[in-house]
């Protein structure tokens, strides 16, 4: 009975259900095929700009790269490298330390730092920085024939490699005391991505290459 009436009505209404199953199906196939393949677009689509944003930046890279005279590349590193050493160098700091010395004729008496903190693998959240840049402070004792030679030492530590800072300075007729902050910087390489652009220095860094190159000794 019922099977007649539902066949009896579909005969009767074929020709009025026809267009609304096709507008369903329509419907259908727009929700579950062609939207979801619009957002597969439009990521693909964004995936490309990045692509070519990146591909842009590498090229720019290479270009000023090649720009560069590649032993020039290696001094400037190096240079970088011996103001701001990317670890705490103990070396590094105690041959600064007797290369002033011996050009102002002074004898260095004894050398005072924060022991515990020099081979911390971990950084130190309490670490003390100076915009941004840490720093090993030492406390340093020279003997020297005058004040002359103690004032002379100090003047020659401001240029020496690695950075430093000379917070305060008591000196005698026979030898100087020096609060001194020798700079490091750690390198970030999480920093540098495909899109980082390397450019090419500007004056400013240029000129300031060529005052630390005049302090290497």
């Amino acid at each position: 009975m019922i099977e007649s009436l539902i066949k009896k009505y579909l005969k009767k209404y074929k020709q009025d259900l026809m267009p609304a199953a096709l507008v369903i199906a329509g419907i259908i196939l727009l929700l579950q095929i062609i939207i979801p393949q619009f957002g597969g677009i439009l990521e693909v689509r964004e995936e490309i700009e990045t692509q070519a944003k990146t591909n842009d930046g590498l090229r720019s890279s290479i270009n000023a790269l090649n720009a560069v005279n590649d032993a020039q590349l290696d001094s400037d590193y190096t240079l970088v490298l011996s103001a701001l050493p990317p670890s705490k160098s103990i070396g590094a700091i105690y041959n600064a330390l007797s290369l002033t010395a011996l050009s102002s004729n002074v004898a260095i008496g004894s050398l005072n730092l924060q022991v515990g903190s020099i081979y911390e693998l971990e950084e130190d959240p309490r670490q003390r920085k100076v915009d941004g840049v840490p720093f090993l402070n030492l406390l340093v004792r020279v003997n020297g024939n005058s004040s002359a030679d103690a004032t002379r030492f100090a003047q020659l530590l401001y240029q020496a490699l690695p950075l430093v800072e000379i917070n305060s300075i008591a000196a005698t007729s026979s030898d100087g005391r020096y609060d001194v902050d020798f700079f490091f910087k750690p390198i970030n390489t999480k920093s540098f991505q495909a899109q980082t652009q390397i450019q090419p220095l500007n004056t400013a860094q240029q000129q300031l290459l060529t005052t630390l190159r005049s302090w290497e000794k």
